[in-house]
């Protein structure tokens, strides 16, 4: 049975609240909070217990399919040292028609999506930081597959998962211009742990535009492959998302 609770997490978060005092005392925190906006294609398959179905929002229709979404990281940077949380929410249904060899079939797919993060990192030099912790998913899944069933009945599946990935990462800064800096931040993670694999990359190009507030333009991807239990009590999700993002940055 996997570690499937938040229970590492919290771990995790005071401990590095812990070390926090540690730093040098001679720095200053430098904080850095970003709202983000992504337009996420989400392409895989969920599946609870016997009951599976595609997932597949293009990102034309993902506002059409988006209920509620968040997005936001939170940096707080001392010396060579930083504290890194990250934040991801989005509710979404799905449902398709047509399916099946006779085109009878109609799946219905709701998702409830927490994805958090929690990091340390240090500055290996300059421009490079090397970064470890953990990803928190709690989601929850319901499914109805329309004439799924032997003689064409509708099988229904509802069930909240939750675990916690592992994942090391490394993030590059590289000055573009006075004002324009081009980040690109990736990571992999799971190990079996929590995931049997999941990896995350990212690309912005961040406009300095005032002492305080930025801009960032790019593109992010989150990948995942979980698949736990058996029988009734199995659930699958394994699912990539990604999208043109744009995020508003306010360092203090």
């Amino acid at each position: 049975m996997r570690f499937s609770s938040g229970t590492g997490f919290a771990v995790a978060v005071a401990t590095l609240l812990a070390c926090a005092p540690a730093l040098a005392a001679d720095e200053e925190w430098q904080h850095t909070v970003v709202l983000f906006g992504i337009g996420a294609s989400i392409d895989g398959k969920a599946g609870i217990g016997s009951v599976s179905a595609d997932v597949d929002v293009g990102f034309d229709d993902i506002l059409d399919n988006l209920e509620f979404g968040a997005m936001g990281t939170w940096r707080a940077e001392r010396g060579r040292w930083a504290v890194v949380t990250d934040l991801i929410y989005m509710a979404l249904e799905q449902e398709k028609n047509g399916l099946g060899p006779f085109g009878g079939t109609r799946a219905k797919v709701e998702a409830d999506q927490l994805i958090l993060e929690l990091d340390g990192s240090w500055a290996v030099t300059d421009r490079l930081d090397a970064y470890g912790g953990l990803r928190y998913w709690n989601l929850h899944s319901e499914l109805d597959v329309a004439g799924g069933g032997p003689l064409g009945e509708t099988l229904s599946a509802a069930m909240t998962e939750d675990w916690v990935d592992p994942l090391v990462g490394l993030r590059y800064v590289a000055p573009l211009s006075e004002h324009w800096d081009f980040i690109v931040r990736g990571d992999i993670g799971g190990f079996g742990v929590g995931s049997d694999f999941a990896w995350h990359a990212s690309a912005f190009a961040n406009w300095q535009f005032s002492e305080h507030g930025s801009l960032l333009l790019g593109y992010r991807h989150v990948d995942v492959d979980y698949d736990d239990g058996s029988g009734s009590s199995r659930f699958l999700w394994d699912v990539a998302e990604g999208g043109p993002t744009v995020g508003f940055a306010w360092q203090f």
